[in-house]
């Protein structure tokens, strides 16, 4: 753990674009700039295969199995996240105005009990997944209402617009949480278009 420790904050203080894999997954990885990390969590801006900012992520570091830097791969998604930049679509959903407003709340609680905050303040739509009902169990949604120890989450499948599934989800379950990715813009959309009731 402290090995990842230590190669979390070398890659804050140099700016450095990462692999990010977790426990149990030798071949999948996520690609992001490191941008905080407290006792539990590490906040990540995600970068997908086009080179775009894909939200903000908040990883449990007990669930890292390591942090990798100056790969070939990496050096390849340098150059593709430059042409996005210089073609105007690395930032689309303006996530960096969003890192500077969450860096400002961060202080007074962990990284991940303040994104699942914003988001219930400002009814946004999140990703959650870890070890929630059974493990690797991924959701996307709302927070219903918040408690001490759990959140009350409204998840969307998108194959039964009828149904309205809730689910309670304690923190000590989520290794990794999402948001202002495409994917959660995305479930917003759908969730606004049939189900506008619920949500706001």
């Amino acid at each position: 753990m402290s090995a990842i420790r230590d190669d979390l904050a070398k890659a804050i203080k140099n700016k450095q674009l990462v692999e990010i894999y977790s426990k149990g997954t030798n071949e999948q990885f996520s690609v992001g700039f490191v941008v905080q990390q407290d006792e539990k969590f590490v906040l990540v801006k995600a970068i997908n295969v086009d080179g775009e900012l894909d939200g903000l992520v908040v990883f449990r570091k007990a669930s890292l199995a390591k942090v990798v830097s100056g790969t070939d791969y990496l050096k390849s998604m340098a150059t593709i996240i430059t042409l996005a930049q210089q073609r105007g679509y690395y930032d689309v959903w303006n996530t960096e105005r969003l890192v500077v407003k969450f860096l400002k709340k961060s202080d007074k609680h962990s990284l991940l009990k303040t994104l699942l905050n914003q988001a219930f303040k400002h009814d946004r739509v999140i990703q959650l997944s870890g070890r929630i009902k059974k493990h690797g169990d991924s959701y996307t949604g709302f927070i219903h209402s918040e408690y001490k120890k759990y959140v009350e989450f409204n998840y969307v499948n998108m194959f039964d617009l009828t149904q309205r599934p809730q689910i309670a989800v304690r923190y000590a379950e989520i290794d990794e949480a999402s948001i202002h990715s495409f994917e959660t813009f995305n479930t917003t959309a759908v969730i606004e278009s049939f189900m506008p009731g619920d949500f706001h």
